[in-house]
């Protein structure tokens, strides 16, 4: 069963931008339990200056830092429109913990969170990224002057500290600034080549879509019927299709008007969608006339499912009409015949179904 295909540019992004997210957070998780442990292995046996106490609080805070996109993702919360400011705000905060420890050897680290910005082909996620890593950089390059003060690695004046924090973090800051521009000039054509895609995507969901009931429209049902012949004639699996009709939907619009007719047929569609299975297909074959298209499945249990749908919409209430609607359906299993005998079998079904009282599905 098809959700209703009205999507927008924002949508389509905000879809991609949830696999992104899925991805990323597994990425860090693989470099939690591989790199730092890594680390962990080199500091015991004396690569690092440092003593594995020193270093020990702050690569198990990285560590946790790393892996909770990761954890937040059994939750789902990777589905979340703010997830991605969540992920690149813990990648941001993990990397003073790490460059406090070893300074140069990790200064390359301060570029990650602008690769993982680019991802998302936001313009204004990566100036919020660049931004945001340049004032945690700037308080870590004053907190790591301050260090080098207080191991009288620079001048005890405050101009010494003062000087030893702008330098470095001017370089730093440049290091970041180059970085995002190259960065950005390497993903911009990617950028535009995905807007296009999303375009294309948009013009080619409304080609298939019908605009009033928002469910696949004659093409796409079309296309489908095609789709499940091949795999009938290559790998023998049997599919079944319905075909409904509205009972007197004339009189519905002669008597309620078109915009009340309208409406019928929309509450008649979202009744359909909750009733058949989700992968079954359904679509407006024509005016009052709507299609299910059932794959792997046999033309006696196309009819239980066409009879509950029956039951479901004789029992539907519609706002602003003081009657009942009802429709009458036919169902056939494919056997191996084309396209346009297959939906004649169909056709002469239901019209049997009208002429035998109506509010009834024949198979």
């Amino acid at each position: 069963m098809q959700d209703n295909f009205y999507y927008s540019e924002e949508k389509l992004l905000f879809d991609n931008e949830v696999k992104v997210n899925y991805r990323i957070a597994k990425v860090l998780f693989y470099i939690a339990v591989t790199v730092i442990p890594l680390v962990i292995v080199l500091q015991l046996l004396g690569v690092f200056i440092y003593y594995m106490v020193d270093a020990i609080m702050a690569i198990v805070t990285a560590f946790i830092l790393l892996i909770m996109p990761r954890i937040l993702t059994i939750v789902h919360v990777h589905k979340k429109k703010w997830f991605k400011y969540i992920l690149l705000f813990l990648v941001i905060m993990m990397l003073p913990l790490i460059y406090l420890e070893y300074d140069y050897m990790v200064l390359i680290l301060w570029i990650f969170p602008l690769l993982i910005s680019c991802m998302y082909f936001s313009n204004r996620l990566n100036t919020i990224t660049v931004i945001f890593d340049v004032v945690v950089l700037g308080f870590t390059s004053y907190y790591r002057s301050y260090q080098r003060l207080q191991n009288n690695l620079i001048s005890q004046r405050i101009g010494g500290l003062f000087k030893d924090f702008i330098i470095s973090y001017i370089t730093y800051a440049m290091l970041v600034m180059i970085s995002y521009v190259i960065i950005y000039l390497l993903t911009k054509k990617t950028n535009e080549l995905l807007q296009d895609a999303i375009k294309k995507k948009e013009f080619e969901i409304l080609s298939i879509t019908d605009s009033m009931t928002g469910i696949y429209n004659y093409r796409y049902l079309m296309s489908e019927l095609e789709k499940n012949q091949e795999l009938f004639h290559k790998e023998n699996i049997p599919f079944a299709a319905v075909l409904f009709d509205v009972d007197h939907f004339k009189s519905i619009n002669d008597t309620y008007g078109h915009v009340e007719g309208d409406c019928a047929l929309q509450a008649i569609v979202k009744c359909l969608q909750n009733m058949v299975r989700e992968n079954d297909v359904i679509g407006r074959y024509g005016g009052e006339e709507f299609m299910v298209i059932l794959s792997d499945t046999t033309v006696n249990e196309a009819y239980m499912i066409a009879e509950k749908c029956r039951q479901a919409i004789s029992r539907l209430k519609i706002e602003n009409l003081d009657t009942y609607i009802s429709i009458s359906g036919g169902v056939a299993e494919y056997n191996g015949e084309n396209i346009k005998d297959y939906i004649r079998s169909m056709d002469e079904k239901m019209y049997d179904a009208k002429n035998n009282g109506r509010n009834i599905i024949i198979a």
